[in-house]
């Protein structure tokens, strides 16, 4: 539980983190240098920590599936279906992110998108399986 609520919230940082990112790479193209601007760290660090924070998020997700399939008794029964596929899919959105990176050396708004993706189907994951079950299945 507690390893989950810790993942959620690093990718959730990352999520903020990676608009921050996008933000300050859009007002130093357009040479707008506002006083916040000028408080905040280089683009570089700025989104080397955002990398920092995903690689994190990342481990501790792979951890979070790792004890979850080991102290699960049965999927079906307890209706985590719908959360074991989308925090799957989401550890697999930023291990792409993150193999992206390395290898093909994503960055700015490429990794911006796969950030908010990630985080999109993560909360799909921890908030969208109520919804599927209590709306779409009818399930109580």
């Amino acid at each position: 539980m507690v390893l989950g609520i810790l993942g959620f919230s690093l990718i959730a940082i990352a999520a903020v983190q990676a608009v921050v990112v996008a933000w300050l790479n859009r007002e130093l193209k357009r040479h707008r240098y506002t006083p916040v601007l000028r408080h905040l760290p280089p683009l570089q660090t700025m989104e080397n920590l955002l990398f920092e924070i995903i690689q994190g998020g990342f481990i501790v997700l792979l951890a979070v599936i790792l004890t979850g399939f080991l102290f699960m008794d049965d999927m079906f029964a307890q209706h985590l279906v719908h959360k074991t596929f989308f925090t799957l899919l989401s550890t697999a959105v930023f291990g792409m992110l993150l193999w992206g990176r390395h290898q093909r050396g994503w960055r700015g708004k490429t990794a911006l998108l796969w950030t908010l993706a990630g985080f999109g189907v993560l909360i799909l994951a921890y908030f969208g399986s109520k919804f599927v079950l209590e709306l779409l299945l009818n399930r109580t």
